[in-house]
């Protein structure tokens, strides 16, 4: 696996974690405050969810990534021993 592709499948894979994060980032956000953790209103809730959605996404496409490429160069390691 090349580092395009591994790149591809972490972005793809966080594309479909960010479809659950995005409103699951709501959720969080109004429990806060109906916990009287944090008191916002609308804007600043929104502002916050994409706030925290951008930075983990990049940081998940970047693990993501590098873990692919990790194990598959384990694996070719190991399949080249055993030749």
């Amino acid at each position: 696996m090349n580092k395009i592709d591994a790149l591809k499948e972490a972005t793809t894979n966080v594309m479909l974690g960010a479809l659950i994060n995005f409103p699951l980032g709501f959720i969080v956000l109004w429990l806060a405050q109906a916990l009287n953790i944090i008191v916002t209103d609308t804007e600043q809730r929104i502002q916050l969810v994409i706030f925290q959605s951008v930075i983990f996404s990049i940081v998940a496409i970047i693990r993501g990534t590098y873990v692919r490429l990790y194990f598959a160069k384990k694996q070719l390691t190991k399949v080249a021993e055993q030749i």
